[in-house]
């Protein structure tokens, strides 16, 4: 980069005398300033993320009998629940324990346990299929049986909380539905909202590509995806499923912290379950973090 002092008349000739001496003063001033905001700067460092605490080795077990879902929903549902328990042991959490569901609600209450603790890696070890019978007088089904043996991060909150509220229009869609996320937060902060999805992965949702500007105003509504947006988000169970529970993971953090989310958290591109909250870790200490469940159902 080349720095260039042009003369009153707008060009670049040599400078006289007084206009040497005018520039080393306008110099010196410039160095004087920049000495006076570095020592401000180095007054008021700012903040530094604290290592979440790690519990490694956390042995947990899920099961899930087959109702009114697929295999593939029942084995999600059965690794969650392991997560659960392990977030659970780690955390000192108490989360939802029962081998038969029969109501897909219940597999939002799982996700949501995700907020307390990090799963950061697992070993996921699939147990013989097992059968589950509540009663003698009806048959037995079959039943899912996993073990996990997984490392959780239990972050520590040093930062000042933004004070993050957030809703959305509704806990229940059909096919084809929309759904609108409303972030509010009590003081100036950056925001960030993620999909937590039935196939078991995280992605990035906001900020994006064509929306970057992901900075939330002081109790001014901030809604995603905003008016007039190319963006929508629209609700469809994966293929075969006739129902899905997935979540929203909304965070906020002060704006003075700078993360850029698209580099980390991959560019909208999925992430598998314990990859993405390894990185959120990371920056978990002085964020602030809301879950929003929902269920999708399919169009009978």
């Amino acid at each position: 980069m080349e720095v260039r002092v042009g003369n009153a008349e707008g060009g670049t000739a040599n400078p006289g005398r007084r206009d040497r001496r005018r520039t080393a003063f306008s110099a010196l001033g410039a160095i004087l300033a920049f000495l006076v905001f570095t020592v401000a700067a180095a007054g008021a460092p700012r903040e530094v993320p604290q290592e979440p605490t790690v519990v490694k080795g956390v042995v947990a077990d899920g099961a899930c009998a087959i109702h009114g879902m697929s295999a593939e929903q029942s084995q999600l549902l059965a690794l969650q629940k392991a997560r659960s328990s392990a977030i659970e042991q780690a955390a000192g959490v108490r989360v939802v324990s029962s081998t038969l569901v029969r109501d897909g609600m219940v597999a939002v209450d799982l996700i949501r346990s995700y907020s307390r603790g990090f799963i950061v890696a697992e070993k996921v070890e699939w147990l013989p299929l097992a059968q589950y019978q509540d009663s003698p007088a009806r048959p037995p089904i079959p039943e899912y049986r996993v073990r996990i043996t997984a490392d959780v991060a239990v972050p520590k909150k040093t930062g000042r909380p933004p004070g993050l509220a957030s809703t959305l229009n509704a806990r229940l869609f059909r096919n084809g539905e929309r759904a609108s996320i409303e972030v509010r937060t009590e003081r100036d902060a950056s925001v960030a909202v993620f999909n937590i999805t039935a196939d078991d992965r995280v992605v990035l949702l906001f900020p994006n590509r064509m929306e970057r500007g992901n900075l939330s105003v002081a109790g001014k509504p901030l809604r995603f995806p905003p008016e007039g947006s190319p963006v929508s988000l629209v609700m469809q169970t994966l293929p075969g499923h006739q129902r899905d529970a997935e979540a929203f993971f909304v965070v906020g953090m002060e704006r003075d912290q700078e993360i850029d989310f698209l580099s980390v958290f991959g560019n909208g591109r999925p992430l598998p379950l314990a990859a993405f909250f390894d990185r959120y870790a990371e920056i978990a200490s002085f964020t602030e973090e809301i879950i929003l469940p929902y269920a999708v159902e399919a169009n009978q």
